[in-house]
């Protein structure tokens, strides 16, 4: 896919107290990232309460107790940018703090910023600005407002809304259930107190991964790594092995009236596939033939032969073993639509898979991964997404594995695609 040089790798530097190091080596990019990412379990109060903490963290810390000094003191490191944020990747929700600056190498007089952003993120993490023991009332009261209107505007992007609610349904009772900013209801009702103990709980017991991405010296690395000894830690727990063997004796149907004048369509497969598994590898070949691109069996059927759909993909939860099959229809089309997917489904099962159709997905693969190779993030979050499902490959080795993918071992995998739920967004 490259020369081995242009390959970046994330190679383990130590592992602490349930923390694991990392750094990727490159000096393909002027800018130096970190990344910290804490692991925590989806539990519905937990993953709101730490969809709050991120955010007020970031309004302040004790040398710079507001935004607007932060602000100033950002701009002194040559606008360094430092955001924090929360997404979920199978039953682990992930709380990220993020800081990118400049290289040593690109500021006017060569100043290494390195120590100084390290530091500054390191205080937003472990030093937030405090009254009586607790979070400042009105940051409090401010982010959680701005959460409840994340969680509200979720409906506004009506197929990725109604793509995670299939998700949510096909889950029901399951951790992954859990939307990745928790739900309105916990967010009105938590506690200064209780985000207090949600932070501090945060800091001490759940696995985290630091990222250091860039071109940095030994020297540097180890000074930065060092700074975390002052976390005290205890206690750790697991990393969440998500469940995979949910059965259902009947699909579940399900309709979710909305004032829409389009509907979308969302079939929600079982693929019994873990993200580590070999067979992992037929399973993204599959969906890339599946509704993974222009080539891909519903863009040509349902949209472009049938005109049935303004959109159709599919897409895969490799975290949980899910795929999910998506079109935004007309409302009087939803029958028509439903048999030709699952037409699509059944002929990838029986063999009907072209030379074709097999050459562009494993091309679709290696555009994407050069694509992801041109942003810092884009590497950091392909790495975490290896750790977390205790893979070590390299992109080089997962790009390798997918090509080397034949038409039989995707029409052997295909056997253990099941249907599970059907979810309909239709008019009121």
């Amino acid at each position: 896919m490259g020369n081995e040089k242009d390959i970046m790798t994330a190679n383990k530097v130590c592992e602490k107290n349930g923390i694991s190091f990392y750094y990727i080596h490159s000096d393909k990019f002027k800018t130096i990232s970190l990344n910290v990412i804490f692991a925590t379990a989806l539990k519905k109060k937990l993953t709101t309460c730490n969809a709050l903490i991120p955010h007020i963290l970031k309004r302040g810390c004790r040398s710079y107790p507001t935004q607007q000094e932060l602000a100033i003191r950002l701009e002194e490191l040559y606008g360094m940018s430092l955001n924090g944020s929360v997404d979920k990747k199978g039953e682990n929700q992930l709380v990220r703090f993020h800081a990118g600056f400049v290289s040593g190498r690109y500021t006017a007089d060569r100043t290494k910023l390195f120590d100084e952003a390290g530091d500054l993120l390191l205080e937003v993490l472990t030093q937030p600005v405090l009254e009586s023991g607790s979070f400042k009332k009105d940051y409090i009261e401010q982010e959680r407002e701005n959460l409840i209107q994340r969680i509200r505007s979720r409906v506004n992007n009506k197929m990725s809304y109604s793509m995670h609610r299939c998700l949510e349904e096909m889950c029901k009772g399951e951790p992954f259930e859990v939307y990745e900013d928790g739900d309105e209801e916990n967010a009105k009702a938590i506690t200064a107190s209780e985000l207090m103990d949600g932070y501090q709980e945060l800091l001490k017991k759940y696995p985290v991964f630091v990222y250091i991405s860039g071109d940095v010296s030994e020297d540097e690395m180890k000074r930065f790594i060092d700074k975390f000894d002052s976390i005290e830690r205890e206690n750790i727990q697991p990393l969440t092995e998500p469940s995979f063997n949910k059965k259902r004796e009947e699909p579940l149907r399900i309709e979710e009236p909305m004032d829409v004048s389009q509907g979308k369509l969302c079939l929600g497969f079982r693929t019994h596939i873990k993200a580590n598994s070999p067979d992992y590898f037929p399973l993204a070949i599959y969906n890339g033939i599946l509704g993974g691109g222009v080539h891909s069996k519903l863009f040509k059927n349902v949209r472009e032969k049938e005109s049935l759909a303004y959109s159709a993909f599919s897409l895969l939860e490799r975290y949980k073993g899910l795929l999910v099959a998506c079109s935004g229809i007309e409302i009087a089309d939803r029958e028509k639509a439903e048999k030709i997917i699952l037409d699509q489904i059944k002929a990838i099962n029986s063999g009907d898979i072209s030379e074709t159709e097999m050459e562009a997905t494993k091309k679709s693969f290696e555009t994407g991964l050069k694509i992801m190779q041109d942003s810092q993030e884009g590497i950091v979050d392909f790495y975490l997404s290896q750790h977390i499902s205790g893979i070590n490959e390299s992109i080089d080795e997962f790009y390798n594995k997918l090509i080397s993918v034949k038409k039989d071992d995707v029409i052997k995998m295909s056997e253990m695609i099941t249907l599970d739920t059907t979810y309909f967004l239709t008019s009121l």
